[in-house]
């Protein structure tokens, strides 16, 4: 599923949504059959799992059922914010050994922030019933998260992701299944604005 760029829903919409961070990280889903595997598949389709052998704990916090979970790769920069140029060193590294240094002086994690299948599909449930799934499924471990979501109003979300100093928010609608390869309102990425000259 993906999000359309725009504005933060208007003060009569804005309950409507939950607001998540905008990660700008390596968008994949995760595959888990529930026999202590795992594949990250990348937006392209491309299967990247070598790449990050430190998430080869999500298969241990999550040994069954089989299920199938969206998120992000990202690395961070030394002030703990998501560094898209460090994130690109990752990406280009494919030999094993080269791979093998990059856990130790560039480390990833993996932000979870959405449940696809779990037993059986998920993707008609609405987005509050699919984040209580993931909520439930205790994920927070040894580099891989399940992020928060803020309730509205839309300000305080975009405020606190501007302190922090990430790109901003992306809006879910709460009432919104999950819809694949879909672009649409449903989710709307907002970006902060640059400061005024």
């Amino acid at each position: 599923m993906l999000a359309m760029i725009g504005p933060a829903p208007g003060p009569q919409a804005e309950g409507e949504y939950a607001y998540e961070t905008l990660w700008n990280g390596l968008r994949v889903i995760a595959h888990l059959p529930g026999d202590g595997t795992m594949r990250l598949l990348s937006q392209a389709g491309l299967d990247v799992t070598a790449q990050y052998p430190e998430l080869q704990a999500l298969p241990l916090l999550l040994p069954g059922p089989e299920a199938v979970l969206d998120g992000e790769i990202i690395t961070l920069d030394g002030e703990g914010r998501p560094s898209m140029e460090g994130l690109q060193q990752r990406m280009n590294l494919h030999h094993p050994q080269a791979v093998g240094h990059a856990v130790e002086d560039l480390p990833v994690g993996l932000m979870l922030y959405d449940i696809l299948y779990l037993g059986e599909p998920v993707v008609r449930l609405p987005y509050t019933a699919r984040r209580d799934l993931l909520d439930d499924l205790a994920l927070d471990n040894a580099g891989i998260s399940v992020p928060a979501a803020w309730p509205a109003p839309a300000g305080q979300a975009l405020e606190q992701t501007r302190l922090e100093g990430f790109d901003g928010v992306v809006a879910k609608r709460l009432s919104s299944p999950y819809l694949p390869g879909r672009r649409t309102r449903d989710w709307i990425k907002i970006k902060h604005l640059p400061p005024r000259k």
